[in-house]
């Protein structure tokens, strides 16, 4: 292993919080495994013991790290080469989590992904409808869609970070499948801005919602513009401006 370990990015920390040790990690979408790579160097994960009939070089894993072009899954090998882990990180070339089954990862981040993207590759694959599995999700667009699937699928939100990079604010979504757990339904607002952030993130979920208002305020006034109904965007910028005033009056 390296002397010290990598760093990461503000938007990539957020899926520390959530990694569970003793746990398979598998990092779809890998982001040069620089995720992996920095939980097996500070500690986080620790190899564990594949199922039978699994075989890797030394019975044993951290973490996969997965993605569908062969140039990712290259500049990943090569990563994990150089921090000494080509034994505690398998690299693979595949389509979302087609394949991995066989491993039985228990925590899963997508990263850097749409949500409809993230939805289809949660949909082909049926070995996260279980309580075991963590799911550990960052869209880049339409968080709403894969809020939505998440909870009409039998899903629970475990909890949600919120992350800024170069003026742009990130969401990350933890959650697990609980098909008879009940929880308050997220309206409208709550899907496309998320709601279960921990107390000091209050302002970041404010900038949040004002960047989206000022997004769905120009969308609403070009279809204004061109003669189309508003009505869809009207409500959801009401449920936005209401989200944001409960949140003023918990800042107070």
């Amino acid at each position: 292993m390296t002397a010290s370990p990598i760093k990461l990015t503000p938007r990539l920390m957020t899926a520390v919080r959530y990694v569970r040790p003793g746990h398979l990690l598998c990092d779809v979408g890998t982001d040069h495994a620089y995720l992996p790579i920095w939980l097996c160097q500070t500690g986080v994960l620790t190899p564990v013991a594949l199922p039978d009939g699994v075989q890797s070089p030394g019975g044993a894993l951290c973490a996969i790290a997965s993605d569908v072009r062969d140039g990712p899954v290259e500049r990943a090998r090569l990563h994990v080469a150089a921090a000494g882990l080509t034994d505690r990180i398998l690299t693979v070339r595949t389509d979302g989590l087609s394949g991995l089954e066989n491993y039985r990862p228990s925590d899963i981040t997508v990263f850097g992904m749409g949500g409809e993207l993230i939805v289809s590759i949660l949909e082909r694959a049926a070995f996260v409808r279980s309580s075991d599995v963590r799911l550990i999700l960052q869209p880049m667009t339409h968080p709403e869609i894969l809020r939505k699937w998440l909870l009409d699928n039998g899903f629970s939100i475990l909890g949600e970070l919120l992350s800024a990079e170069e003026h742009r604010i990130y969401q990350t979504v933890c959650a697990a499948y609980a098909p008879d757990a009940c929880a308050a339904p997220y309206d409208d607002a709550e899907l496309l801005t998320g709601r279960a952030y921990p107390p000091e993130q209050a302002d970041l979920h404010r900038a949040l919602i004002c960047k989206t208002r000022h997004t769905l305020t120009a969308r609403r006034d070009a279809r204004a513009g061109s003669g189309h109904t508003t009505a869809g965007e009207d409500a959801l910028l009401t449920a936005l401006a209401a989200q944001e005033a409960r949140i003023a009056r918990q800042i107070r």
